[in-house]
């Protein structure tokens, strides 16, 4: 994957299949998550903004265990992390609410995994044609086709990529210059 920060060579899905779609959808979410996490240190990444909300580190983690599961093991069978509770749902189980202290990784861990996890959603990604993709597949008791968990996954990161770039707003860090130049901003 890689830092593709400013880079403005994304995939495009013109006059695509599924598979194609896709591979560009998980592409932009991908970039947009390491283009909102890249240059926090990791005091802003383990800081809490806004109280009573989640902190850009939960999210980070939440979106890379939400990509391994509907991205890596809805289409391969296996994780490529750990399961860790933590990273669930808001509400997902009492004493699971992150809370200022609480030891996240940093923002060089995160971005390896985020190379780690992305890579193997692209790659699982990139042997599958439309067939596999409408393939229903279980995974711990949940049966989603292929291309839904896909789907799902895209845009859960995006918009959870929205909830970062607040709370980056809210730390101070975004003025005109620091917006991502990407997506054309």
């Amino acid at each position: 994957m890689g830092m593709a920060i400013g880079s403005n060579a994304c995939r495009m899905a013109e006059d695509t299949r599924l598979d194609g779609a896709l591979e560009a959808g998980l592409d932009e979410a991908l970039t947009a998550l390491e283009e909102a996490l890249y240059d926090l240190s990791d005091a802003q990444l383990a800081a809490f903004p806004i109280d009573g909300r989640n902190n850009i580190a939960w999210i980070g983690c939440h979106c890379l265990d939400n990509l391994d599961v509907y991205g890596v093991a809805f289409q391969t069978g296996q994780r490529v992390l750990p399961e860790d509770p933590r990273w669930g749902r808001w509400d997902a189980a009492p004493g699971t609410h992150p809370e200022p202290g609480d030891d996240y990784a940093g923002v060089h861990d995160l971005m390896d995994l985020l190379e780690v996890v992305g890579a193997a959603a692209q790659s699982a990604l990139a042997v599958a044609d439309e067939d596999d993709l409408a393939t229903r597949v279980t995974w711990n008791g949940v049966e989603r086709m292929r291309s839904d968990s896909l789907v799902r996954t895209i845009c859960h990161t995006n918009a959870h990529v929205r909830q970062i770039w607040l709370l980056r707003g809210a730390l101070g860090l975004v003025d005109g210059a620091s917006w991502p130049r990407q997506h054309w901003a």
